[in-house]
This record gives structure tokens, C-alpha cells and sequence, in this order.
């Protein structure tokens, strides 16, 4: 089959022809229909979130079952499927308290780039291991762990709800972890596919005030299309003064989904006293940044880190919320290219011209 390989950090993909081998215990050949692209795939091609090369990244997969390995009972040979970025053993302590977003065997091999047994299941003609970025989306098949699929009705289209996987699910994740309160006053830091999604999301939580932060003035007129009452250009003003002057002492809650230390700052300084901070935004593996302890603790400011969602759970409740039209995902889609053009893509997206581009091999 072939794929987009990265072979080095901060070098361009290359299409390869790539051996596959067939699915093993609870794994699922999927054939792709298309794959978004997302800015945790381009930290991984500049390195900044390092799994090892040769890689294929690509986690916001839809497409058909082709194949299912043993012991696979969640789906079957023709089912039309979208995957979530994150796949859930189902054994682990988190996994069974309902907390599978932090699935434990998952997190010891996210970066590692392999599956579950520490294997791969993609090799060069050379017999070179291709390791996978949850799931390996950039190419004609993926191999996943079955419980990171959702079957899709036939009456919605593949294409419409692939970036269901991460934009779709990690806003969902943060508006399910913020528990809105009827009329609170949320900011909303980012208004890429994560922060967009999150806008239409609290706007069917019944949020009252909606408050975006950006600095893309066309990202910031596509988050008053979807739901946001106000906007902020983080580059024309203070962020914070304008947050505070705004909402009278600052928002109740601030969601952060741009992953930067920049605006995780933002924040922590903006949100009022007795206010919540959800992060969701993910900047490189290595980032810290240092804040007021005494702030916090007088202030009683409540942080919040929240990973993803739960694909079992969550993923399901999300295409219902798109079948009842109040969570459109082709809102975030601005273009769409062959496996060929993908460079041209993630370029789009390095400059932030694009907030979510499909990649569709076929």
C-alpha cells in the first residue's frame, strides 16, 4: 500500500510503498477513506512530540473494515467506522472505572509508536519497521485496536465526521469536564479544530456568554459563525484586560485549546476568582511553565488538565449531536488533498491557513 512517511524530523513526507501485515488480537484493518490533519501530526513531524521515524502519523481516520483480527466483537468486515486518536485497552484500572481517555496501556506506547505488544505492523520493501502515530491514518490501510472505533450510520458520510477522532472528541472531552453551568461565561483560547469544536459544543451545553481568543481574524469570524458572542484578537489587544473588563473581573471558566505556554499563561491570569481553568490544548512534550502558586490558592482557581475523551462513551453521543445538527465537524474542514499533496496540506497548516484538511488517499 502506500503511505506518507516521515523519515526525518522537519523534512517532507514521502509516499512509499509499504508492507502490511495482517490484524493481530483485537486489531482492525481499516481501509481509509479519509484522514484529517491535525497539529499534533505536524509536532510530530517537526519533532516536537518525538516518536520515532520512519513514522505515518494521521489519527482522525475514517473509513471501512477490510479485516478483523481475533477476538474482535465491537465490529466486523464492512462496517463503516471512524476512529478516535485514542485506543483504549479496556483491561487497565482506568479503563474499567470509566476513565478510559487515560487508558494506562496506551499511554505507555503513545510516543513509542507501536501497538500494544511493542511491534508494528507496517515494514519498508527493506523490512524496515514503520512505526504508527495513533494509528497511521496517511496511508490506503490502518491497523487499531478495536475499541477506538465508532460504526457510523450509512445515512452520514464518511468524510463529514472524520475529524470526529481528535477536534470532535477532545472538544467534547473539555466541555463534558468544565460541567457548564446554564448561562456561565466561558473564554475560549484557540479557534483551531479543537477550540471550534469546543464553541459549538458549549453552545449546546447552554453556555451563555462565549467568548473566543485567536489571531486569525477569518478563524475569528468562523468562531462567530458557530457559536462564540464575542471575540478577542490576541494580537491587536491585551487578552487579558480585555477578558476582564468584559466579563466584570473575568470569565467563569477558560478553556485553553491552543497549547502554548503563551496562552496557557493567558489562562490562569485571566479566569475570575472562584473561576475554573480546563487545559486541553497539548504544546511539546517538554514545555513547563511557572505560575502564582499563592494566586491560585487565594483565588481559589480550580486547573484542570483534560486528555481526549472517551471513544466508547463519548464518540457515539457525538454523532448523535451531528445528526441533530448541533455539532457540524465540515465546518472545520477548509480543503482537501490527495496522499500526494499532503506537504501542500501540512504547510496550510504550519502558517495557519487551514483549520483541518483532509487527506483522502483514493
Amino acid at each position: 500500500m502506500r503511505a506518507a512517511v516521515l523519515f526525518n524530523y522537519k523534512e517532507p513526507l514521502k509516499i512509499e510503498e509499504v508492507e502490511i501485515s495482517d490484524p493481530k488480537e483485537n486489531e482492525v484493518l481499516i481501509e481509509i477513506t479519509a484522514t484529517g490533519l491535525c497539529h499534533s501530526d505536524v509536532n510530530v513531524f517537526l519533532g516536537a512530540t518525538p516518536v520515532p521515524p520512519p513514522v505515518v502519523a494521521g489519527h482522525e481516520i475514517s473509513g471501512v473494515v477490510k479485516k478483523v483480527g481475533p477476538g474482535v466483537t465491537r465490529v466486523k468486515p464492512g462496517d463503516r467506522v471512524i476512529s478516535a486518536f485514542i485506543h483504549p485497552c479496556g483491561k487497565c484500572r482506568n479503563c474499567i472505572s470509566g476513565h478510559e481517555n487515560l487508558c494506562e496501556t496506551f499511554a505507555s506506547v503513545r510516543l513509542k509508536g507501536t501497538m500494544f505488544d511493542g511491534t508494528t505492523r507496517l515494514r519498508l520493501k527493506d523490512g524496515t519497521p514503520v512505526r504508527t502515530f495513533l494509528g497511521g491514518g496517511f496511508a490506503e490501510y490502518a491497523i487499531v485496536h478495536e475499541n477506538a472505533l465508532t460504526v457510523v450510520p450509512e445515512d452520514i458520510p464518511l468524510e463529514k465526521v472524520a475529524v470526529l477522532g481528535c477536534a470532535g472528541l477532545t472538544g467534547y472531552g473539555a466541555v463534558n469536564e468544565a460541567k457548564i453551568e446554564p448561562g456561565e461565561t466561558v473564554a475560549v483560547i484557540g479557534v483551531g479544530g479543537v477550540g471550534l469544536s469546543i464553541i459549538q459544543l458549549l453552545k449546546a451545553s447552554g453556555a451563555g456568554r462565549i467568548i473566543a481568543l485567536g489571531t486569525k481574524k477569518w478563524k475569528l469570524e468562523k468562531a462567530l459563525e458557530l457559536g462564540a458572542t464575542d471575540v478577542i484578537n490576541t494580537k491587536e489587544t491585551d487578552p487579558v484586560k480585555a477578558l476582564k473588563e468584559m466579563t466584570g473581573g473575568g470569565p467563569d471558566v477558560v478553556i485553553e485549546a491552543a497549547g502554548t505556554q503563551e496562552t496557557i499563561q493567558m489562562a490562569l491570569d485571566s479566569v475570575r476568582i472562584g473561576g475554573r481553568v480546563i487545559l486541553v490544548g497539548l504544546p511539546p512534550v517538554s514545555a513547563q511553565i511557572p505560575f502564582r502558586v499563592a494566586s491560585i490558592v487565594r483565588n481559589g482557581i480550580t486547573i484542570k488538565g483534560n486528555y481526549g475523551g472517551r471513544p466508547r462513551i463519548d464518540m457515539p453521543r457525538l454523532l448523535e449531536l451531528v445528526r441533530l445538527g448541533k455539532y457540524d465537524p465540515t465546518k472545520l474542514v477548509t480543503g482537501k488533498f490527495k496522499l500526494e499533496e499532503i506537504n501542500e496540506a501540512v504547510k496550510l497548516l504550519e502558517e495557519g491557513e487551514a483549520i483541518r484538511s483532509l487527506i483522502v488517499p483514493k
